[in-house]
């Protein structure tokens, strides 16, 4: 088959995953600005990443809410600190490697139509347009702007709509989380798994990537070659 498009996930897949470790240290900065005990903080930070990657609530929101449901009072000045230390490692985390870049930029020169679908609160769509990656991709979609997220095939629907392809002509490539392979194969596109590290991540133990049967890459750059073969 011809394929005519690759969609691909962001953390994990085209940046680094997002570090686990590392957004924990930011949040106990965060909760420090808002005086508030760590561990309440982090918890009520973690009741609303639903409401954060549907796009129900902006950064500022979400830390006046976290707030509320912790009984705590703050000013503007608490709230724009932590909401620019949460935005600094967003900003920082969607940055590729250099061998990412070339990769998406040798797909490009083969024709292939190229989108993105990510799981994400709306910081990410915010700087996304200053990441090397922005001109690459034909086809953004983040869920906090369509108010759905994978693995629900609507938002499948909507990258392959924006990118004008039947998914039976489309390559779905992400690191396994949110059961976003299986999803994609339902649909008829071609999964593939793009191996990585999940020691630091929020969802370590994945079914579907330790049942893997199908197509997997350690880089992006080997998509080249896959897609030559399938032809």
């Amino acid at each position: 088959m011809s394929y005519k498009a690759v969609i691909f996930d962001l953390y994990g897949t085209l940046v680094g995953n997002f570090s686990l470790q590392a957004y924990n240290k930011v949040q106990e900065k965060m909760a420090k600005i808002l005086g508030v005990p760590y561990p309440k903080f982090w918890q009520a930070m973690g009741e609303t990443i639903k409401d954060r990657s549907l796009g129900n609530l902006s950064a500022e929101e979400n830390i006046v809410e976290v707030c509320r449901r912790l009984g705590v009072k703050v000013d503007r000045a608490q709230i724009k600190q932590t909401v620019f230390l949460k935005d600094e490692f967003t900003r920082n985390s969607i940055i590729p490697e250099p061998e990412v870049v070339e990769a998406l930029d040798l797909l490009k020169r083969n024709n292939l139509r190229i989108g993105l679908m990510t799981n994400c609160n709306s910081a990410v769509p915010r700087f996304f347009p200053a990441s090397p990656l922005a001109q690459y991709i034909d086809a953004p979609v983040f869920s906090c702007e369509e108010g759905i997220k994978k693995p629900s095939p609507r938002i499948y629907e909507i990258a392959c709509e924006r990118l004008k392809v039947e998914p039976q002509v489309c390559l779905y490539v992400g690191d396994g989380s949110d059961k976003e392979l299986t999803t994609a194969a339902a649909l008829g596109m071609l999964p593939i798994l793009k191996r990585t590290d999940l020691t630091d991540v929020y969802d370590p133990h994945r079914p579907e990537v330790e049942n893997w049967q199908g197509h997997t890459i350690d880089e992006i750059s080997e998509l080249c070659n896959i897609i030559s073969e399938l032809v």
